[in-house]
């Protein structure tokens, strides 16, 4: 298993991300922190996790302005879901 290259980076994705699951975090907080974790992250070697921060970023972007609000946190869920199953799967590279 690679160690991260930002370890403390990428523990405040996971757990803004687990916050927002446990609904104790808005979409809107827990977009600026993948966004924040986005700038953060330059080097070649995580490009892939700057990419899929960005990815589902404008995911819940798209959300927000296309579905209706009732449906906003179960949608964001799946794409968070996601987020934290392929760092995972990244990290195991």
């Amino acid at each position: 298993m690679n160690k991260w290259l930002y370890p403390e980076t990428v523990d405040a994705i996971e757990r803004a991300c687990m916050l927002f699951l446990d609904g104790e975090l808005s979409k809107e907080k827990l977009q600026t922190i993948l966004y924040e974790a986005e700038d953060k992250i330059v080097a070649y070697e995580e490009s892939w996790l700057r990419s899929l921060l960005c990815n589902t970023e404008n995911c819940i972007e798209e959300i927000t302005y296309m579905q209706p609000e009732e449906r906003h946190f179960t949608l964001i869920s799946v794409a968070v879901r996601e987020l934290l199953s392929n760092m995972q799967h990244g990290k195991q590279k």
